[in-house]
């Protein structure tokens, strides 16, 4: 399919007539009509249409244009609100029908707007018929087109609609139908084009279009109005369900912390849609103080996102009289806080600390966050104490927005002595003095006094 091209759209230079008519009025003119239903035809000339009001006044269906083929170039091209008018009328409760403003100039162009159409209708309820649109006799591209080739063209395109499944519709004014066509050859529902109070067309018709200076709730201009002689109880259902399985290669568009992406995605009868992919919101860092606020200077917070690296800097208030800062605190978002620790060790190595923490309160932002804050401490390294060292554990806060830290001293244990080696350490202890080895007895039954003996007895024998 071609893109929107608007000097190649035959039916801008449709002819206009007929009486100015109400909807208001239409429902009266035909009050007498047996089984009807009123309706409307449009396209992209009708501009923005609102639905709703369309069906508060009484319109029960809307006969819409898919597309049409130009009418130099012959491309096929999509009407440019025909998605928008088929969803704002079904989902407003208004049965419709397409139409194809056909410029084929034989029964091959006409099959491929057949084909077209019938795949491009597929995904919607198309309870009215499918029409085939063919005005354009004598001009331009048609300019060797006569009725005979028309009203084959015509055929194969109603053949094709009616073997998908589809109501098939011809479409004509009453002067091509009655001298260039014929309504025989078409065994099937007609629509006519006549704009007048009443029409002296004597041929079978299904459905009129008795002027094309309407004016209905919603529309802005003019419009077709139509009165159709019959109407449908049931809503069709549709054909086809897209699917869009199948990403559109190089058609990805990565999303931001900021901005939406998008990716083109394709349904497996072809049509495509885009998709948009939500932007992927900031992913902050703490705020950290850069420049804390003094009583007489503003202070500066920032932080970075981690996605993206953006740096966000606020304000932060001047400090009242009451406030102070301490250097071991972090400032958060919702409150300056000052924290005086003392921690004294006593013979249990017990510690006392004592905190007092003035708030004042920050931005409005932040009025929901509670104003005070205690410290929780805990244990993130410790250092053992030795016999002669004291040891140390180091706290922080187990809030993770506070940075407070603090330390606590853990006592020298002192050695401890045994036989002149410490039994933790192995220092040898200066002031242990060793005992002599093998000291005189003075009592028998020692080794060395056995020996002293031992001696004399043999020296008296001699």
């Amino acid at each position: 399919m071609s893109s929107v091209k608007s000097s190649e759209d035959a039916e801008t230079n449709k002819k206009t007539g007929g009486d100015k008519v109400s909807q208001d009025q239409a429902q009266t003119m035909f009050e007498n009509v047996g089984q009807k239903s009123m309706g409307i035809d449009v396209s992209h000339h009708q501009g923005k249409i609102d639905w709703a009001q369309v069906k508060a006044s009484g319109v029960e269906f809307a006969i819409i244009r898919v597309g049409y083929r130009g009418q130099t170039s012959g491309g096929i091209y999509e009407d440019a609100y025909f998605k928008t008018n088929m969803k704002g009328a079904i989902a407003n409760g208004i049965k419709v029908g397409v139409y194809f403003y056909s410029t084929a100039i034989n029964e091959n162009e006409a099959l491929e707007e057949a084909v077209w159409v019938v795949k491009k209708i597929a995904p919607y309820s198309i309870t009215y018929p499918v029409v085939y649109d063919f005005e354009d006799f004598n001009a331009k591209r048609c300019i060797n087109v006569d009725g005979a080739q028309a009203t084959s063209n015509a055929l194969t395109y109603l053949n094709f609609v009616k073997a998908n499944g589809y109501e098939p519709m011809m479409y004509a004014s009453k002067n091509d139908i009655t001298k260039r066509m014929s309504r025989s050859s078409f065994n099937c529902k007609f629509w006519l084009a006549h704009y007048t109070s009443q029409t002296d067309y004597t041929g079978n018709v299904n459905m009129w279009q008795y002027t094309s200076k309407g004016t209905v709730p919603g529309i802005s201009g003019w419009t077709d109005m139509n009165i159709a002689y019959f109407n449908y109880g049931t809503v069709a259902a549709p054909k086809h369900t897209h699917d869009y399985k199948e990403e559109v290669k190089n058609s990805y568009k990565a999303p931001t912390c900021e901005k939406a992406g998008s990716k083109v995605m394709a349904c497996s009868c072809g049509e495509k849609e885009n998709k948009t992919i939500e932007a992927l919101g900031h992913d902050w860092d703490e705020w950290e103080i850069t420049t804390k606020p003094t009583r007489d200077e503003i202070g500066i917070k920032t932080r970075i996102c981690k996605i993206c690296e953006k740096e966000e800097t606020k304000e932060i208030d001047k400090l009242k009289e009451n406030e102070n800062i301490n250097a071991n605190e972090n400032m958060n978002t919702n409150m300056n806080t000052n924290t005086n620790t003392n921690t004294n060790s006593d013979s249990n190595n017990e510690q006392n600390v004592n905190t007092n923490t003035n708030t004042s309160e920050n931005d409005s932002e932040n009025s929901q966050i509670p104003s005070t804050h205690t410290h929780t401490m805990v244990e993130v390294s410790k250092t053992d104490a030795t016999c002669t060292e004291d040891g140390i554990i180091n706290k922080k806060c187990s809030d993770p927005t506070c940075n407070a830290t603090d330390t606590e001293t853990i006592q020298a244990t002192g050695h401890d002595y045994e036989d002149g080696v410490c039994s933790k350490c192995q220092n040898e202890d200066p002031n242990y003095k060793k005992q002599e080895e093998n000291p005189p007895s003075e009592e028998l039954g020692g080794e060395s006094d056995l020996s002293e003996i031992e001696v004399i007895s043999v020296e008296e024998t001699k």
